[in-house]
């Protein structure tokens, strides 16, 4: 039985990246909407230290990017979106875990039309030694709900989504 090789070039951590991002954007098609949902860096302020090699601060600021298709034959009037981002704070040794909450507008959409909004803001910090994230924050969870036909309609990140937000502590001023 022969070895598998592991390829440690520039290129082969570049497409490894680039299949695992594009995992974490989520496709879900509810009450005639198709919605995908990802994460979006709108400020980054990394660094790396001085301190030594592969070492980098992190920070940076995120919202959650939301495509809405509507696939239904009526047309979707502008609509609130409502959303709740948890966010597990590394620099608590019981897992603190932050609750983001924001509302934004989507603007009307005809049958087949597509729209785009950011929700939630929130910002990513920490430090990571060489690859290790284990002292970065993390998305942890998020809740995203919209109103068509007088009915709320919910996209979640996961089932975890309960366990985590029942935990969580409000963030004043977001």
């Amino acid at each position: 039985m022969k070895a598998l090789r592991v390829m440690k070039s520039p290129l082969a951590v570049l497409l490894l990246s680039l299949s695992l991002s594009v995992s974490s954007v989520l496709a879900v098609e509810k009450a005639g909407l198709l919605v995908e949902i990802g994460k979006k860096v709108v400020n980054r302020n990394d660094k790396v230290t001085v301190n030594g090699v592969g070492n980098m601060e992190i920070d940076h600021d995120m919202t959650l990017k939301m495509d809405v298709k509507n696939t239904s034959s009526k047309e979707l009037p502008e609509t609130p979106v409502e959303s709740i981002v948890l966010i597990q704070r590394y620099f608590s040794e019981s897992a603190t875990v932050e609750r983001y909450t924001g509302t934004a507008k989507i603007a009307a959409l005809h049958a087949a039309q597509t729209g785009t909004v950011d929700v939630g803001s929130f910002h990513i910090g920490g430090h990571m030694h060489g690859s290790s994230d284990m002292h970065v924050d993390k998305v942890v969870a998020w809740k995203i709900t919209l109103t068509r036909d007088g009915q709320k309609v919910e996209f979640t990140s996961g089932s975890s989504f309960d366990s985590y937000n029942r935990r969580a502590k409000d963030v004043a001023g977001k």
